[in-house]
């Protein structure tokens, strides 16, 4: 049994060598293909490849591409083209048809530009502010008394749009993720009842805040809030680039 054990701990180190020689071997290797220039790795392409860089040479300049910028946009490929081919990697592997990557180089994807937490939130606060704008303006025009409890005040509505703004915002930024980066449901559901306790908070003690500091509209002044509102939000979704349509 001893001799077992002696036996699987040299294999073990001669194993755990062999790894370590290969890394080495394959870092050396990186550096060699780094430090060598694109003409160099040209020469050591393989009969697949070397027609791949020809076929993908010739629909460049056929996109428009100069002779210079052609072999300059190719000469870019060569290092990954040559290390993916010591791994038996051929370029159609890794790029896809020829058609393909000349088309993805001579009309590059832009990437895309990811909002802060605090552009979509307020975009969605605006969306709030018109739509709660709107309700308040129904309610101006079907309610023949007014609300001694001041809760639907001017700066109600501002304060409730921003609460609901973020509180969707980040459910939304949440729902969005892969599944194993979202947080649990009990969590989820956690955020969004407190945060809805939070408005019923508020709702609540705008009853004691005096009209100079809340004071309400027409139902024509709750309408015209909200399409200014909505028209803000319009302007500023153009400005900030946004494009995302979770909600409207």
């Amino acid at each position: 049994m001893a001799e077992d054990l002696r036996e699987k701990n040299k294999q073990a180190a001669e194993k755990q060598k062999g790894n370590a020689a290969k890394k080495v071997k394959n870092i050396e290797t990186q550096e060699k293909i780094a430090s060598a220039s694109p003409d160099d790795l040209r020469a050591r392409l393989s009969n697949k490849n070397e027609e791949y860089v020809f076929r993908l040479n010739r629909f460049l300049v056929d996109g428009g591409f100069t002779e210079d910028e052609a072999k300059q946009s190719i000469d870019d490929l060569m290092s990954e083209i040559i290390e993916n081919q010591i791994k038996g990697v051929t370029a159609n592997t890794l790029y896809g048809p020829v058609t393909k990557k000349a088309t993805e180089i001579v009309h590059p994807k832009k990437p895309v530009k990811k909002q802060p937490f605090w552009a979509s939130a307020i975009d969605t606060s605006l969306l709030f502010f018109a739509l709660f704008g709107l309700l308040y303006g129904v309610v101006a025009f079907t309610t023949k008394k007014s609300d001694p409890n001041n809760q639907t005040g001017i700066f109600t509505l501002l304060i409730l749009s921003a609460m609901w703004g973020t509180l969707l915002t980040w459910f939304n930024i949440q729902m969005k993720k892969p599944k194993s980066e979202r947080p649990g449901w009990g969590i989820t559901i956690g955020y969004l009842v407190f945060g809805l306790m939070l408005m019923f908070v508020f709702l609540g003690a705008m009853s004691f805040v005096p009209a100079a500091i809340n004071p309400t509209l027409g139902g024509i002044g709750y309408f015209i809030v909200a399409a200014i509102a909505y028209g803000i939000r319009f302007l500023y979704r153009r400005y900030m680039g946004i494009h995302d349509r979770a909600f409207f």
